[in-house]
Protein backbone atom coordinates (compact mmCIF):
# COMPACT_ATOMS: atom_id res chain seq x y z
CA UNK A 1 0.00 0.00 0.00
CA UNK A 2 1.43 3.25 -1.10
CA UNK A 3 0.66 5.98 1.92
CA UNK A 4 0.93 8.51 -0.42
CA UNK A 5 -2.11 7.50 -2.47
CA UNK A 6 -4.81 7.86 0.42
CA UNK A 7 -7.93 10.02 -0.78
CA UNK A 8 -7.90 13.85 0.12
CA UNK A 9 -10.36 13.43 2.68
CA UNK A 10 -8.57 11.12 5.00
CA UNK A 11 -5.40 13.43 4.50
CA UNK A 12 -7.05 16.38 5.70
CA UNK A 13 -8.78 14.14 8.73
CA UNK A 14 -4.40 13.05 9.40
CA UNK A 15 -3.61 16.77 9.80
CA UNK A 16 -6.24 18.28 11.34
CA UNK A 17 -5.16 15.87 13.99
CA UNK A 18 -1.85 16.80 13.79
CA UNK A 19 -1.06 12.96 13.05
CA UNK A 20 1.22 11.00 10.37
CA UNK A 21 1.87 7.50 8.77
CA UNK A 22 4.75 5.51 9.06
CA UNK A 23 4.77 2.13 7.52
CA UNK A 24 6.29 -0.69 9.58
CA UNK A 25 8.89 -3.42 8.21
CA UNK A 26 6.13 -3.84 5.06
CA UNK A 27 4.04 -1.67 3.14
CA UNK A 28 1.28 -4.25 5.18
CA UNK A 29 1.35 -2.36 8.41
CA UNK A 30 0.80 1.38 8.96
CA UNK A 31 0.91 3.25 11.60
CA UNK A 32 -0.16 6.56 12.78
CA UNK A 33 1.38 8.39 14.84
CA UNK A 34 0.69 11.84 16.68
CA UNK A 35 3.41 14.47 16.93
CA UNK A 36 4.25 14.79 20.84
CA UNK A 37 7.61 16.27 20.84
CA UNK A 38 9.60 12.67 21.06
CA UNK A 39 11.46 12.24 17.32
CA UNK A 40 9.59 9.42 16.15
CA UNK A 41 5.99 10.71 17.52
CA UNK A 42 3.49 8.60 19.92
CA UNK A 43 2.14 5.36 18.15
CA UNK A 44 -1.48 5.64 18.71
CA UNK A 45 -2.71 3.08 16.14
CA UNK A 46 -2.34 0.83 13.23
CA UNK A 47 -3.96 -0.95 10.34
CA UNK A 48 -2.35 -4.35 9.13
CA UNK A 49 -3.50 -6.17 5.80
CA UNK A 50 -4.34 -9.51 6.64
CA UNK A 51 -6.43 -12.18 5.14
CA UNK A 52 -10.51 -11.41 5.30
CA UNK A 53 -11.79 -14.46 7.24
CA UNK A 54 -14.88 -14.57 5.57
CA UNK A 55 -13.62 -14.02 1.86
CA UNK A 56 -10.12 -16.33 1.63
CA UNK A 57 -7.53 -15.19 -0.55
CA UNK A 58 -9.31 -11.78 -0.10
CA UNK A 59 -7.15 -9.18 1.82
CA UNK A 60 -8.86 -6.43 4.05
CA UNK A 61 -7.61 -4.23 6.75
CA UNK A 62 -7.84 -4.44 10.49
CA UNK A 63 -7.48 -1.26 12.95
CA UNK A 64 -5.66 -1.45 16.44
CA UNK A 65 -6.06 1.40 18.60
CA UNK A 66 -4.71 2.48 21.88
CA UNK A 67 -7.47 3.02 24.32
CA UNK A 68 -5.98 4.86 27.31
CA UNK A 69 -9.25 6.31 28.54
CA UNK A 70 -10.17 3.19 30.03
CA UNK A 71 -6.96 3.01 32.27
CA UNK A 72 -6.47 4.35 35.86
CA UNK A 73 -4.56 7.54 36.13
CA UNK A 74 -5.67 8.39 32.32
CA UNK A 75 -6.18 11.99 33.80
CA UNK A 76 -3.33 12.35 35.77
CA UNK A 77 -0.41 11.21 33.99
CA UNK A 78 0.73 9.11 30.55
CA UNK A 79 -0.47 6.10 30.91
CA UNK A 80 1.19 2.30 29.25
CA UNK A 81 -2.20 1.57 27.62
CA UNK A 82 -3.20 -1.15 25.76
CA UNK A 83 -3.99 -1.46 21.56
CA UNK A 84 -7.23 -2.50 21.11
CA UNK A 85 -7.99 -5.04 17.86
CA UNK A 86 -10.90 -4.68 16.21
CA UNK A 87 -10.80 -8.54 15.49
CA UNK A 88 -13.86 -9.58 13.11
CA UNK A 89 -13.98 -6.63 11.30
CA UNK A 90 -12.51 -5.86 8.85
CA UNK A 91 -12.19 -3.47 6.31
CA UNK A 92 -11.84 -3.06 2.04
CA UNK A 93 -9.70 -0.11 2.56
CA UNK A 94 -6.85 1.91 4.57
CA UNK A 95 -8.82 4.91 4.59
CA UNK A 96 -11.81 2.53 6.38
CA UNK A 97 -9.27 1.03 8.85
CA UNK A 98 -7.83 4.66 9.54
CA UNK A 99 -11.37 6.34 10.12
CA UNK A 100 -11.57 3.37 12.68
CA UNK A 101 -8.79 4.08 14.11
CA UNK A 102 -9.31 8.31 14.58
CA UNK A 103 -13.23 6.88 15.91
CA UNK A 104 -11.15 5.13 19.20
CA UNK A 105 -7.31 6.23 19.73
CA UNK A 106 -6.96 8.22 23.06
CA UNK A 107 -3.79 9.89 23.56
CA UNK A 108 -4.88 13.06 25.29
CA UNK A 109 -2.70 12.05 28.83
CA UNK A 110 0.37 11.97 26.42
CA UNK A 111 -0.50 15.53 24.84
CA UNK A 112 -1.25 16.88 28.34
CA UNK A 113 1.77 15.57 30.38
CA UNK A 114 3.88 17.34 27.69
CA UNK A 115 1.62 20.48 28.62
CA UNK A 116 2.34 20.14 32.23
CA UNK A 117 6.11 19.40 31.73
CA UNK A 118 6.06 22.77 29.47
CA UNK A 119 5.22 25.02 32.68
CA UNK A 120 2.74 27.07 30.21
CA UNK A 121 -0.25 28.77 31.72
CA UNK A 122 -2.98 29.22 29.07
CA UNK A 123 -6.34 30.07 28.80
CA UNK A 124 -8.43 29.12 25.41
CA UNK A 125 -12.31 30.33 25.54
CA UNK A 126 -14.92 29.87 22.82
CA UNK A 127 -18.76 30.23 22.83
CA UNK A 128 -20.84 27.75 22.44
CA UNK A 129 -24.36 26.60 22.43
CA UNK A 130 -25.31 26.83 26.73
CA UNK A 131 -27.06 23.45 27.39
CA UNK A 132 -22.84 22.22 25.55
CA UNK A 133 -20.97 24.44 27.99
CA UNK A 134 -23.24 23.74 30.84
CA UNK A 135 -22.32 19.60 30.32
CA UNK A 136 -18.83 20.72 29.69
CA UNK A 137 -18.07 22.30 33.09
CA UNK A 138 -20.27 19.70 34.56
CA UNK A 139 -17.56 16.94 33.80
CA UNK A 140 -15.30 16.03 36.47
CA UNK A 141 -12.62 15.40 33.84
CA UNK A 142 -10.91 16.58 32.40
CA UNK A 143 -10.26 19.20 34.68
CA UNK A 144 -9.97 23.08 33.32
CA UNK A 145 -13.08 23.64 31.75
CA UNK A 146 -15.32 26.55 33.21
CA UNK A 147 -18.66 27.88 32.02
CA UNK A 148 -18.65 31.36 32.17
CA UNK A 149 -22.05 32.13 31.36
CA UNK A 150 -23.84 32.80 27.96
CA UNK A 151 -22.60 29.36 26.70
CA UNK A 152 -19.19 30.90 27.01
CA UNK A 153 -16.27 28.38 27.92
CA UNK A 154 -12.79 28.66 29.20
CA UNK A 155 -10.31 25.79 29.27
CA UNK A 156 -6.92 25.39 30.45
CA UNK A 157 -4.45 24.38 28.08
CA UNK A 158 -4.27 21.02 30.03
CA UNK A 159 -7.67 20.24 29.06
CA UNK A 160 -7.12 20.89 25.22
CA UNK A 161 -4.27 19.04 25.29
CA UNK A 162 -6.70 15.84 26.75
CA UNK A 163 -9.26 16.93 23.65
CA UNK A 164 -6.84 16.82 21.23
CA UNK A 165 -5.84 13.52 22.30
CA UNK A 166 -9.34 12.64 22.40
CA UNK A 167 -10.91 9.77 20.09
CA UNK A 168 -13.22 11.21 17.14
CA UNK A 169 -16.50 10.44 18.16
CA UNK A 170 -16.46 12.58 21.34
CA UNK A 171 -15.74 16.34 21.80
CA UNK A 172 -12.02 17.17 20.48
CA UNK A 173 -9.84 19.99 19.45
CA UNK A 174 -7.90 19.79 16.05
CA UNK A 175 -4.19 21.41 15.42
CA UNK A 176 -6.37 24.82 14.46
CA UNK A 177 -7.67 24.88 17.44
CA UNK A 178 -11.22 24.12 16.10
CA UNK A 179 -13.52 22.73 18.98
CA UNK A 180 -15.66 19.83 17.89
CA UNK A 181 -18.53 19.16 20.20
CA UNK A 182 -19.70 17.00 17.84
CA UNK A 183 -17.87 15.88 14.51
CA UNK A 184 -20.91 15.82 12.34
CA UNK A 185 -21.59 19.97 13.53
CA UNK A 186 -19.79 22.65 12.55
CA UNK A 187 -16.39 22.94 15.20
CA UNK A 188 -16.56 25.99 17.47
CA UNK A 189 -13.14 28.38 17.14
CA UNK A 190 -11.15 28.33 20.55
CA UNK A 191 -9.28 31.60 20.82
CA UNK A 192 -6.29 31.67 23.24
CA UNK A 193 -6.43 34.63 25.24
CA UNK A 194 -3.28 36.57 26.03
CA UNK A 195 -2.27 37.19 29.28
Amino acid sequence: MDIDRLDQSTKDDLKQRNLFLRQRGTPTVVEIRVADGSPTGLLIGWAEQVEHPSFPGTLAWRDHARRATLQAGYWHRRVDAPYDGMEGTETESLELAISEILDRASYGDVLAAHERASGRVETYTATIHEEQAEWLADCDEPKGMTHRGGGKIELTNIAVAYLRGSPRNTPYVDASNQFYFDRWEDPYQLTLERT
